[in-house]
């Protein structure tokens, strides 16, 4: 199958479509929604070919959504517009076959390695920083932990057992920068994996919700080996 390689904004779209008419959808129609309550990744069986001439990608099916959240409403939501829509046509005329409740995962130590699925974005002072710099990219991931937090536990009464805390990138680095098409233009993004050190419960934070910044529009999932 080929797709437009900002693929991403057409499943904002499904996102949308699933959330229906809840509160969630609320949102949605808001000119600045804020920080989202959840993180979403799209991931291909398999990459083909990438043309950035004609700002294409050949995948081979099946295409694999994933749904991430810490808010028991949002993934009840997302859950029931999914299962409504299951044997429907969604988006780029795919449609919805399969759906899958994963395992809740504990994260319990204070470091952890996660796979970033697809592209990470993470907003410096001046410029998207591309983690050359780990000291950057902390201070990136720390501003959007606490802003995003304090976000949720305002908007969307987040009960978490405890503050968050700094977060500290590990080396050494098996991540690298990586560069997204995204609404027509180009985001500079991190890619691979990458080892954190906070407590449990931050961690858990950021498996649930993402890292980074535009976790709604498909960046920022990550992934924990079993």
């Amino acid at each position: 199958m080929v797709l437009p390689l900002d693929f991403r904004r057409h499943f904002i779209s499904l996102i949308k479509t699933l959330a229906g008419t809840s509160a969630l959808a609320a949102r949605f129609t808001l000119e600045k929604p804020g920080y989202s309550p959840y993180v979403f990744s799209v991931e291909f069986s398999k990459i083909i070919n990438i043309d950035t001439r004609q700002r294409e990608i050949t995948a081979r099916p099946p295409i694999l959504v994933t749904i991430s959240t810490g808010l028991f409403d949002v993934m009840t939501t997302f859950s029931n517009g999914a299962i409504a829509m299951k044997g429907r046509e969604t988006v780029l005329g795919l449609y919805l076959k399969d759906i899958y409740l994963l395992p809740l995962k504990k994260i319990q130590t204070d470091e952890q390695e996660f796979r970033i699925a697809g592209h990470a974005v993470f907003r410096g002072v001046r410029h998207y920083v591309d983690g050359s710099d780990v000291g950057e990219l902390e201070e990136a991931i720390n501003t959007h932990l606490y802003k995003r937090y304090s976000f949720l536990i305002q908007q969307y009464h987040l009960d978490y057992h405890s503050q968050v805390s700094p977060v500290k990138v590990l080396g050494p680095p098996s991540y690298h920068k990586g560069v997204c098409f995204h609404y027509g233009g180009q985001l500079t993004t991190l890619q691979g994996r990458i080892h954190l050190k906070s407590t449990p419960e931050t961690l858990q934070f950021l498996y649930d919700f993402g890292l980074g910044i535009r976790t709604g529009q498909g960046f920022g999932l990550l992934e924990v080996d079993d």
